[in-house]
C-alpha cells in the first residue's frame, strides 16, 4: 500500500509540472509527460513508459555511439566496461524499484525508474561527447 501511496504522489507531481519544464528538467519527452498526464489507469502509465522507453533507448544509443567516435584506445575499452556495467546496474536497481510484492503500482515504479536513469545517462554520456570534442 506504500508503494501505492508513493506512486500515486509521484504521478499526481509530474502531471502538475508543466510538459515542457518537465522535459528540460528530467530529459523525458515532452510527448512522454502529456501522455502520463492523460493515463487513467496503470496500464495506460506502462504504455506511456513503453513508448518513452524506445525514445530513451535511442538516445542512448545514440549519445553512446557519438561519445565511442570521439575517443581513442584505450579510452573506448574503458567506455564500453562503463556501459556493459551502467547497464547492468540499471537492470539491477529497477528490478529492485519494481518489487514484486508491490502490485502494478511497482510496476509503474520500476518503469519510471528505467527511463529516468537511461535519461541521467543520456545527459552523462553527452557531456563527456562534448568534453572529448573540446580537447
Amino acid at each position: 500500500m506504500h508503494v501505492l501511496a508513493c506512486v500515486a504522489v509521484v504521478g499526481l507531481a509530474v502531471a502538475a509540472i508543466p510538459p515542457a519544464a518537465a522535459a528540460a528538467n528530467g530529459g523525458l519527452s515532452a510527448d512522454y509527460e502529456r501522455c502520463v498526464g492523460k493515463a487513467v489507469s496503470t496500464a495506460d502509465m506502462l504504455s506511456c513508459a513503453a513508448l518513452e522507453s524506445r525514445v530513451q533507448d535511442t538516445a542512448l544509443n545514440s549519445a553512446y555511439q557519438s561519445l565511442l567516435r570521439r575517443l581513442e584506445a584505450p579510452r573506448t575499452g574503458q567506455l564500453r566496461v562503463a556501459q556493459r556495467a551502467w547497464l547492468e546496474y540499471r537492470q539491477a536497481n529497477c528490478a529492485y524499484v519494481s518489487n514484486p510484492a508491490g502490485g502494478s503500482a511497482a510496476r509503474v515504479a520500476g518503469a519510471s525508474c528505467r527511463l529516468e536513469m537511461t535519461a541521467a545517462r543520456v545527459r552523462e554520456l553527452r557531456a563527456f561527447a562534448t568534453e572529448a570534442a573540446g580537447r
